[in-house]
């Protein structure tokens, strides 16, 4: 899903740094298996977002086939990090663990199966950095309970933020209803300074201050 012109995505995919065959393998099996992922440009983003924040720590919520948390556990690696990521899907939760042991970093990744928004609740760390790219009904109430663990100075993503250009619209899907709803408790909220990103689907940052 993108909501930027097709000439400029095909410019920024035509010079993006080459994946490794892994990355490029699960691009495509999400491809074919309408899996949706962040893709190569918002996975740098995220490594970037990572390194530089100089992040140890990470909770992913919506694990997926464990694409994002590839980008998210290489970024880390070098301080020896860790990323927790939640997904309640049993059959995705399996090829992300295969493709996290895969890439060597599933020592470094604990994949928790379950409901988010009852897991939440029961994790006590405190981290780094979070990242939600789950299904969207569940945005505001993860934002919630998710926010209080990010620590002073930690940087809050979440991917979807322009859901295809319909929260700009004023779409009236529960879906985009939900992303509206999102965009304006994070944008609203005391103490987080907060943009999106126009990329591929629009990629909400916030820093926590």
């Amino acid at each position: 899903m993108s909501i930027t012109y097709d000439y400029i995505d095909d410019y920024l995919y035509r010079i993006a740094q080459p994946r490794d065959p892994l990355l490029e393998r699960m691009e495509e099996y999400a491809d074919t298996n309408n899996v949706p992922i962040i893709g190569p440009l918002v996975g740098r983003l995220l490594y970037n977002l990572a390194r530089t924040s100089q992040s140890k720590k990470i909770l992913e919520i919506g694990t997926a086939i464990g694409y994002s948390g590839i980008w998210l556990a290489r970024a880390i690696s070098p301080v020896k990090g860790s990323l927790t990521t939640i997904d309640m899907s049993p059959e995705r939760v399996k090829i992300a663990r295969k493709n996290l042991a895969e890439a060597g970093l599933d020592k470094s990744v604990k994949v928790i199966e379950g409901n988010a928004l009852e897991i939440l609740p029961t994790l006590k760390e405190e981290y780094d950095m979070i990242f939600l790219d789950s299904d969207k009904d569940v945005y505001p109430d993860a934002f919630k309970l998710s926010i209080p663990k990010l620590r002073k100075g930690g940087l809050f993503i979440a991917d979807n933020a322009l859901w295809g250009g319909e929260v700009a619209k004023g779409g009236k899907s529960k879906d985009t209803q939900s992303m509206i709803k999102f965009n304006k408790l994070v944008t609203e909220s005391h103490g987080l300074s907060t943009v999106i990103v126009p990329l591929r689907d629009g990629v909400l940052v916030s820093l926590k201050e």
